[in-house]
């Protein structure tokens, strides 16, 4: 690449001249590489945006659907958190007996740590993806794509789990119920739902959420009026019997299983970008909130009015249900079986809606693979990604046979290892990207503690049920096993070519043999070519030779693309000028990065996000493949302001 060819280029992407602004590709010496495998000289470009054209919104603008407010969106949340109550209760009081409250506070303590954690990442980086958005932007991309294989894992768990015992809950009050069928068909319900949209299922959601609140605020009061009519002599009992562990056994033990009652906590991370401003944070108050109340008061009572012994032998999986037999008769054990049903139900819901949200934002960076972004035209829904997953957790449910037990440890570890991995990406945010803007700062030892004691919640998982490590890193293999097919696809293509030209075309070959092997050849470089051909942007502000070497090195080493563009916004209002060495340095990078075709772009206009969305629509780039450096404070736009641009250097 020893020259740059400058032009000047209109808003349809033409040079000046109309001529067509692309090149064939140049030719190299097999010594230096393969010949398709380099794209070009790069070449200089200029763009003068007009405000007519900047301000006609896209199609996608037109037809988006109205943000999430603060109740419907807590309902998705709150569903699947509040849920927890129906078995975390009776699993912390077998494990802690009558010292179960006192774990569960533990619990609680830790997930207010957890608020401040959550709304620090997600007010710097308000994009969906939870801890994949995180790591993206602060690590290199495989390590996020791993975590978030992690978050897929908890949502394929959790959504078998609660279909599973939704339908389970349903059985005690209609004795006929065909549970595998059922549950089927409950996974298959959702799955239209999804269909439909987004809006629809969180109207959904809001009446499951009401009802199960008033259900769960209905046990509470009877089961206080019978502990004040009866006494609270099981708790005393149980005290002083054999079956009542120890201290330091009982919270260890009882806080691990505790844990799994603020599993759903990191859902609203998952959709934020549904979300209207300001409502994220207030969905993990509510949610906060709910737990805080429920869980404790409800083991408490629990404990008040059935034995330790009976917990651990009998109802540690229908705990609730025997106290509303005992309180308030068959018909508050109806009505509570009733409600688990439907609550259950609502956290396979929220499953479906944290699975599209971290499985677009994989496909949108190349994890996955790319067709699972297709919409349909009806509604607009990723269609792909919501029948996908309904094919996944049926065949789980068919291989498992029905038993929930497994995934439900796997779901326990894929949990508490995405709330450890979001701590570390908290403490690399405040390393590696402090300049962001955000709501709030948690402190460093807030984040550590909540790390240390999430990881004493994991390790008492892992301690009591040791096999779970052989199912989760099963399970958490085959998920790999697909991003790592997109991670490695390039390489892979180049060593077939490799092993074919190996084998030679001699002249003994019969004519339909060679151009057999000819024909695979080509159909190889077309598809390695294809990988390749979509094109990054970064934008620089100014000159910055180190940044922007620093950005062809992350690409290379995370993205597969062989086009560059490096973009300079120049605002005609305040008479910026272009900085000389600019040019200079795009020219100096093209040429020692041969496998690469690097531009340079000068935008007249100012870098807003109008422009940012403006550019995105005429060079056909979506902003998720546009990148730039860790903008300073006096920067007046935010990260999130410009529509999913990642941050990749500091």
């Amino acid at each position: 690449a020893e020259n740059m060819h400058a032009a000047s280029v209109g808003v349809d992407g033409r040079r000046g001249d109309g001529s067509s602004s692309s090149k064939p590709p140049l030719r190299r010496s097999i010594s230096q590489g393969y010949a398709w495998e380099f794209p070009g000289e790069g070449e200089v470009v200029r763009l003068n945006f007009k405000d007519k054209q900047r301000q006609q919104p896209s199609l996608e603008e037109k037809h988006a659907e109205p943000l999430l407010g603060e109740l419907p969106a807590t309902a998705i949340c709150g569903n699947d958190i509040t849920s927890s109550c129906l078995y975390v209760c009776g699993l912390c009081a077998a494990d802690a007996g009558v010292y179960a409250p006192l774990a569960v506070c533990l619990v609680i303590a830790t997930l207010y740590l957890f608020r401040n954690i959550y709304v620090e990442v997600c007010s710097a980086l308000p994009m969906n993806g939870g801890t994949f958005s995180v790591l993206l932007h602060t690590t290199t991309k495989k390590i996020a794509a791993a975590a978030a294989c992690m978050s897929i894992l908890s949502y394929v768990a959790t959504g078998v789990v609660s279909a599973s015992e939704a339908v389970n809950y349903l059985s005690t009050i209609w004795e006929d119920c065909p549970v595998e069928i059922a549950t089927v068909a409950l996974l298959g319900f959702f799955a239209v739902l999804n269909l439909i949209g987004i809006t629809e299922s969180a109207g959904a959601a809001m009446v499951i959420f009401a009802v199960h609140i008033a259900t769960i605020a209905t046990l509470a009061l009877f089961a206080a009026v019978y502990i004040l009519t009866h006494g609270a002599s099981p708790i005393v009992e149980s005290y002083w019997s054999s079956a009542q562990p120890s201290f330091f056994p009982a919270i260890f033990y009882g806080f691990g299983g505790a844990m799994l009652g603020v599993s759903g906590f990191e859902t609203s991370a998952q959709f934020i970008e549904e979300q209207a401003p300001g409502v994220f944070a207030k969905t993990l108050r509510n949610m906060w909130i709910a737990v805080a109340l429920i869980n404790p008061l409800l083991t408490l009572e629990a404990l008040c009015i059935v034995p330790v012994e009976d917990i651990q032998s009998k109802y540690h999986l229908t705990l609730l249900a025997k106290i509303a037999d005992v309180s308030g008769g068959a018909m508050l054990r109806y009505l509570v079986g009733l409600d688990a049903f439907l609550v259950l139900s609502g956290a396979v819901l929220t499953s479906y809606v944290g699975v599209v949200g971290v499985t677009r934002r994989l496909a949108l960076d190349s994890c996955v693979p790319e067709f699972l972004l297709a919409q349909n035209k009806w509604r607009g829904t990723n269609h792909w990604i919501i029948i996908g997953f309904f094919l996944v957790c049926c065949s789980m449910l068919s291989i498992l046979q029905g038993d929930t037990a497994v995934l439900s440890k796997v779901y326990s570890v894929s949990f508490l290892g995405l709330m450890i991995t979001f701590c570390i990406g908290n403490l690399m945010l405040k390393t590696k990207r402090g300049k962001l803007r955000r709501d709030l700062h948690a402190p460093v030892w807030s984040v550590m503690l909540g790390m240390i004691l999430v990881s004493i919640g994991l390790l008492s998982t892992v301690v009591k049920e040791p096999s779970v490590i052989r199912v989760f890193g099963m399970y958490y293999t085959c998920s790999l096993l697909i991003t790592a097919v997109m991670f490695s696809r390039k390489q892979v293509l180049k060593m077939i070519y490799r092993m074919v030209l190996g084998m030679g075309i001699s002249e003994k070959f019969s004519n339909c043999c060679r151009s057999t092997m000819e024909s695979f050849l080509a159909s190889l470089e077309e598809e390695a070519a294809l990988v390749n051909a979509k094109p990054l942007i970064f934008l620089t502000k100014g000159y910055n030779s180190h940044a922007m070497n620093k950005a062809v090195i992350y690409i290379s080493e995370n993205e597969d693309t062989q086009y560059i563009k490096f973009v300079h916004f120049m605002d005609p209002e305040k008479k910026q000028e272009l900085p000389p060495e600019i040019e200079s340095t795009v020219k100096f990078l093209d040429r020692i990065y041969p496998k690469f075709k690097i531009d340079l772009v000068i935008v007249e206009g100012e870098f807003s996000p109008a422009n940012v969305r403006f550019l995105s629509r005429l060079l056909d780039i979506p902003r998720n493949r546009m990148f730039m450096a860790c903008p300073s404070t006096e920067l007046r736009q935010t990260v999130a302001s410009l529509g999913g641009v990642r941050v990749i250097t500091h």
